[in-house]
């Protein structure tokens, strides 16, 4: 009888062992896949900031035989690229947490309605260093590229 109460006991032990082991797991698992979504919603908004600092730096860059110039269009800051004789220029510029980009005759105000969103941003400044030398500034960080017509001289 009494190793039946025994036994007895010694089931009810590995049961509730089994079944706080078991409510542990659930726990770490739902636990881990919070954390790691958390992880992924950081690395995935990084790399949207990234990708709109590298957007424009690189529009920058390809413009070499462009004149670029750091702009206020009417409170939205930005950048226009101009093409040597064309009456046309690319802008991009932030607007309401918006980077924008648009191509309009020169002179002409910007139309935000009209413009391509490239992404969101809460930061968004194109400043001249020094001559051919901007820095390109986002949300996540700032970028140097040389750019405009004084680098395109050079250039044989």
């Amino acid at each position: 009888m009494m190793s039946e109460e025994r036994k007895g006991m010694g089931d009810i032990i590995s049961t509730v062992t089994i079944a706080v082991l078991f409510f542990v797991i659930i726990i770490l698992v739902v636990f881990s896949a919070a954390s790691y979504r958390h992880a992924a919603e950081v690395e995935a908004a990084n790399n949207r900031e990234r990708a709109l600092l590298s957007y424009v730096v690189s529009a920058i860059r390809d413009s070499r035989m462009s004149e670029i110039t750091p702009e206020d269009f009417g409170g939205a800051e930005g950048v226009s690229i101009r093409d040597a004789g064309s009456k046309y220029e690319r802008r991009i510029y932030m607007k309401d947490g918006k980077l924008l980009e648009e191509y309009a005759e020169k002179g002409k105000d910007i139309d935000p309605e009209e413009a391509l969103v490239i992404g969101e941003t809460d930061t968004f400044k194109v400043s001249r260093v020094s001559g051919d030398l901007l820095k390109v500034s986002t949300g996540l960080g700032s970028s140097y590229v040389a750019a405009g017509q004084d680098q395109a001289r050079g250039v044989e």
